[in-house]
């Protein structure tokens, strides 16, 4: 589905992983007398994307007699506290993960298992860049089925409404933000309980600044987190604040409940910052504003700074299988049917929702420029608190929350960021 620049595709290996034929016969084959019961954990509590799941499961049991899979929503950051938390017979046998640094972790303490072998049967049907964000040592730990990228959507009736084109330099954009403040419109919505929503700001405020690997090169150690493009970000995204440009008490609103979305909605605010998620979340939950309010851009350049606006701010879910599973061929498979199936990709896209399985399309407006978008992006940037290991990911979030109330300087975050790295690298 996506070709990108500066992606680095790892090589699939040839050697170790499952096998589904030959030897004993296949768990939850017919024939099997006792039932293979497999637990899938998950996040998507929403309607467009849980629905789909759940008859994509009924799809792999029905084709797979013998097997029962038994899903459980989390919430997402409490679901990546019991990840973090459960162990031995508790732990999932197939859960949700986002690859990067955090799958990593899990893959580095050996809860994962390598489906290297049963990905040859798949890989070449998903996203080579979501597959990429999901392999290690050149081995697979994750099959990705959804992709996503991180958009600027926007109010185009309240747009027209006070003759604001969409902005395409930063300056643009603040000068948006002031024509919306002086018309009682908060320019932003923005729900920062869970930290992950305020640090796409910061992100690419930083990927501007710093160009577009930033923070790949402050991770290798080629630049440092003190690098003045971070605390620059830090400084812009305070005076932000100060303008008030987003909503009083951001740390204390959860976009995961929906605060945020709901100021967007009642055209409270004007513009959020999310993942292509938030179409789902937004078609579900008001279609009509879905269908005639909504648009959807790129975060602007800075002008005279080396980043782009074709540079984006991207990730993917997929499904992996623990090493504690008692039937991992056939939980194996599971993961890979999820990623593959026709039905299930094509329900998410109805949805809003950017499928991982390569040709899917659209006529939709909103998502078939969701996809275009990342289609053209010159560079994709793995979330970073999915790219970082999970103590600097976890200090990422903690000092971009503490920039947003005003309890940190830029400086302080930055030095803070740089001591975590340097004891934990």
């Amino acid at each position: 589905m996506v070709k990108k620049i500066g992606i680095l595709l790892c090589i699939l290996a040839l050697c170790g992983g499952m096998v589904f034929a030959g030897g004993e016969q296949e768990a939850g084959q017919a024939g099997s007398e006792k039932e293979i019961t497999l637990n899938l954990w998950h996040i998507h509590g929403w309607e467009t994307r849980r629905v789909p799941l759940e008859n994509a499961l009924k799809r792999f049991e029905a084709a797979n007699p013998g097997v029962k899979v038994i899903p459980s929503h989390y919430e997402n950051d409490p679901y990546k506290t019991k990840l973090k938390t459960v162990s031995g017979q508790d732990f999932p046998d197939v859960f949700h993960s986002w690859g990067g640094g955090w799958l990593k972790s899990f893959v580095d303490a050996g809860l994962v298992a390598d489906i290297t072998e049963a990905s040859k049967s798949w890989a070449d049907e998903v996203s080579p860049e979501a597959l990429a964000f999901n392999t290690y040592y050149d081995k697979v730990y994750g099959s990705p089925y959804i992709i996503s990228g991180t958009y600027l959507y926007y109010n185009k009736e309240i747009f027209q409404k006070y003759g604001l084109e969409f902005p395409k330099t930063y300056d643009e954009l603040m000068d948006v933000c002031e024509t919306l403040k002086n018309n009682g419109i908060i320019p932003f919505a923005l729900g920062n309980k869970s930290k992950w929503p305020g640090a796409q700001h910061f992100v690419h405020l930083s990927m501007r600044l710093g160009g577009l690997d930033i923070f790949q090169r402050a991770l290798d150690g080629d630049v440092k987190f003190t690098d003045p493009a971070f605390i620059k970000a830090g400084q812009m995204l305070q005076d932000m604040v100060d303008k008030e440009y987003f909503p009083a008490g951001v740390n204390g609103i959860n976009y995961d409940t929906g605060g945020s979305r709901m100021m967007f909605y009642t055209e409270k605010t004007a513009m959020i910052l999310q993942t292509s998620g938030f179409l789902s979340n937004c078609k579900a939950e008001n279609p009509d504003f879905y269908k005639t309010k909504l648009g959807v851009g790129m975060y602007p350049e800075i002008e005279g700074a080396p980043g782009n606006s074709t540079d984006i701010l991207s990730g993917e879910n997929a499904f992996s299988v623990s090493a504690s599973c008692e039937h991992k061929d056939i939980a194996a498979k599971l993961v890979g049917f999820l990623s593959t199936d026709e039905q299930y990709q094509k329900d998410l896209v109805a949805g809003g929702t950017l499928g991982s399985r390569l040709g899917l399309e659209t006529e939709e407006p909103l998502l078939k420029t969701a996809m275009i978008i990342l289609d053209n992006a010159t560079y994709m940037q793995n979330y970073v608190d999915q790219t970082l290991n999970p103590e600097l990911a976890e200090k990422h979030k903690d000092t971009v929350q503490a920039l947003f109330g005003k309890t940190m300087t830029p400086r302080e975050a930055a030095e803070e960021m740089q001591k975590v790295y340097e004891a934990t690298k």
